[in-house]
């Protein structure tokens, strides 16, 4: 039996954030904590360069209730397809499972909105580890957030 797998969900933003969204993902990750604090408190650059492929990333977040850490490689970037990718290399999330990596990718939907799509492929540790659906919720909230905060509406 195999225990990778993979989750994907996705949730509307407005058109005049997509680039935005993109960029602060793939070069300016440390913004995601300004509008976004419920979720990630900070962001620090490691090794490299923000927006380079291969730079790594230390995240501090909450994740139900509890503080967690997790390191990350930025793997891919394409500013065509506003896509990134960064795999987790070290953390808390580790500990449940053996391989995890997070994938955000914009998809115009019309002249007002775009879809913002989030996938994680992971493999579990053991079958009796949970899916990372609240994981995914919490991206999937943080894109919203991101969304609202460009465009100045506060919660």
């Amino acid at each position: 039996m195999s225990l990778k797998r993979k989750l994907e969900g996705e949730v509307e933003i407005r058109e005049s954030a997509a680039d935005v969204l993109h960029d602060i993902l793939s070069s300016k990750p440390h913004h995601v904590s300004h509008a976004a604090s419920h979720f990630v408190q900070a962001v620090d650059l490691h090794e490299g360069d923000h927006g380079k492929v291969g730079c790594t990333t230390v995240w501090n977040y909450t994740l139900g209730g509890k503080s967690c850490v997790a390191k990350s490689i930025l793997e891919e970037i394409d500013e065509e397809k506003k896509y990134v990718r960064y795999r987790v290399i070290e953390g808390d999330l580790l500990d449940e499972y053996k391989t995890l990596t997070g994938e955000f990718h914009v998809i115009p939907k019309d002249e007002k909105t775009s879809i913002g799509t989030w996938t994680l492929k992971y493999e579990k540790q053991h079958p009796g580890i949970p899916e990372p659906s609240e994981l995914l919720d919490s991206w999937l909230a943080a894109t919203k957030d991101l969304d609202d905060h460009h465009h100045g509406i506060k919660k």
